[in-house]
C-alpha cells in the first residue's frame, strides 16, 4: 500500500508535467517591416537617407522579447554648401534586442529596446573648384562601418491577436562626430 502511495504523486506530476512545461516554454514568435527614416546628424546639418528593414523575434513572456532586425537602404541623401557636397548611402544595417514593456497582450503596449546595431553606408564627397580655366571636381568615396550599443523606444497598436502596427524611435550609433537615430514605422505578425 506504501509504494501504491508513493507513486500517486509522481503519478500527477507525470501526467501534469507536459503542461506546466508547455505552459513555461510557450513562445509566441514574431516578424515585421518597417520603414525607417534615417537621420544622420552632423555638426550642422542633418542627412536623412532611407531604408527598408525585417524583425524576427521570439516573444519570451508577455514582457520581454528578443528580437533581431536586418535592414537594406533605399534612399541616399546629400548636403551642399558651396562647392562641397556629401552623400551618405545606407547599405545595409543588422541588430540584436531586448524588447521590455508592458503586457504585448494589451490594445496599445509601449516598449524600449536595449541592443547593439551595426550599419554600414557609402559615403561620397565632392569638392569642386571653378577658376577661370574652368572647374575642376575631387571625389572621395569611402564605405564606413558603425557599430556601436543602440537603444530606443516605441510603441505597438495591435490590430487583433496576431497582427500590430508600431512606431519606433531608435539611436542606432552614438560617436562624438555623429548620431545615427531612425524613426521606424511598419507591422508585425505573430505565430
Amino acid at each position: 500500500m506504501k509504494k501504491a502511495m508513493s507513486l500517486v504523486p509522481l503519478t500527477l506530476v507525470a501526467l501534469h508535467g507536459p503542461a506546466w512545461a508547455d505552459d513555461v516554454y510557450s513562445q509566441d514568435g514574431y516578424f515585421g517591416a518597417h520603414y525607417s527614416m534615417l537621420s544622420q546628424e552632423t555638426d550642422d546639418e542633418d542627412i536623412e537617407p532611407a531604408g527598408l528593414q525585417t524583425r524576427f523575434g521570439v516573444q519570451v513572456n508577455p514582457y520581454v522579447a528578443l528580437e533581431g532586425r536586418l535592414g537594406y537602404g533605399i534612399d541616399d541623401d546629400e548636403l551642399s554648401e558651396g562647392g562641397l557636397s556629401v552623400n551618405i548611402d545606407p547599405e545595409w544595417l543588422v541588430g540584436a534586442y531586448l524588447k521590455l514593456g508592458l503586457d504585448r497582450r494589451q490594445p496599445v503596449a509601449p516598449y524600449v529596446l536595449l541592443g547593439h546595431s551595426t550599419a554600414k553606408a557609402e559615403v561620397t564627397t565632392e569638392f569642386t573648384v571653378s577658376s577661370l580655366l574652368g572647374s575642376t571636381t575631387f571625389r572621395d568615396s569611402e564605405e564606413v562601418t558603425a557599430s556601436d550599443p543602440s537603444y530606443g523606444a516605441g510603441v505597438d497598436v495591435n490590430l487583433s491577436d496576431t497582427a500590430a502596427i508600431y512606431a519606433e524611435w531608435v539611436q542606432l550609433d552614438d560617436d562624438d562626430d555623429f548620431d545615427l537615430t531612425t524613426i521606424n514605422l511598419g507591422f508585425i505578425s505573430r505565430f
